[in-house]
């Protein structure tokens, strides 16, 4: 499947509404105020609930073509594919059906969810168990005419579903999934690992000659932030001048790559706004 929304460049923004915007300004209000501070994309959180009413969404879809500005959501926090109880996993479907629904509406690519966690299980069974359960989320959202990529994301602690490999077996498997790389995590699951350039160029070619027909890397979509971890992975986002993150390696990386898509940057609030020109200025500098 190849949507139309292949991407011309790297658009860089915030996680979120920028912190600077007035209240009460909706998401058309955040757009404005992203636009105003010359960044280039941004990421609806959507993580307790599918905020954006159907009214506001068709508003943004206007507004997002109009400035060529594209946009995502990160569904619910509340999803595990691999839960034992099979509510659950009927309920996690439900959550990504409904913000893939809602950010397609809105004009948006992508919908981005951690899928699972492993509970013990061997890596290539719960892959697996993945995979059937976004053929049936591919099912409701071709019922709803919805064309949006699924993005399982790549997570910060191994006891999570998504690894590198994990990631490209699902998207081999499942049409209409691309990964979501958020490389502080990748950086975080191994204690500190990956964190150079030559690392992160060996994961932008393991993925171009992984995943079949997607032509990924010009189809990416990631994440990134400073980041604090343990020997159990990933424990809170911090301000970029605070990590160890070589973000200027990856950023060159990333050019070198001729990598196009969207670079989300996760960041307190406190260093939003210097943490998503710290990137913007590492990729102009690259």
């Amino acid at each position: 499947m190849v949507f139309p929304n292949a991407f011309d460049k790297l658009y860089i923004g915030p996680s979120g509404v920028p912190v600077d915007v007035p209240a009460n300004s909706g998401t058309l209000g955040a757009i404005d105020k992203c636009v105003e501070h010359g960044w280039t994309t941004m990421e609806l959180p959507f993580v307790h609930s599918t905020y954006l009413k159907l009214p506001e969404a068709q508003q943004v879809a206007l507004k997002v073509r109009e400035l060529g500005f594209p946009i995502s959501c990160h569904g619910s926090y509340y999803i595990n594919l691999n839960a034992q109880e099979r509510t659950k996993v009927g309920a996690s479907r439900g959550r990504i059906v409904e913000a893939g629904t809602r950010i397609f509406q809105a004009g948006g690519h992508s919908v981005v969810f951690h899928s699972a966690f492993n509970l013990g299980m061997e890596s290539a069974e719960v892959t697996r168990i993945v995979i059937d359960e976004l053929h049936k989320v591919e099912e409701e959202l071709a019922k709803k005419e919805v064309k949006v990529w699924l993005r399982p994301e790549l997570t910060g602690k191994p006891l999570q579903h998504g690894d590198v490999d994990e990631l490209i077996a699902v998207c081999n498997g499942v049409e209409t999934a691309l990964p979501c790389i958020d490389w502080s995590h990748l950086h975080a699951r191994f204690g500190g690992g990956w964190n150079s350039y030559e690392e992160w160029c060996s994961v932008l070619d393991r993925l171009a000659t992984g995943i079949t027909n997607k032509n990924v890397l010009q189809r990416m979509h990631m994440h990134v932030s400073g980041i604090e971890y343990g020997p159990k992975g990933e424990k809170k986002h911090i301000p970029l001048a605070q990590a160890d993150l070589k973000y200027k390696e990856l950023m060159k990386a990333l050019k070198q790559a001729g990598v196009c898509g969207t670079l989300i940057v996760e960041a307190p609030e406190l260093s939003q706004k210097l943490d998503v020109e710290m990137f913007q200025d590492a990729w102009d500098a690259a």
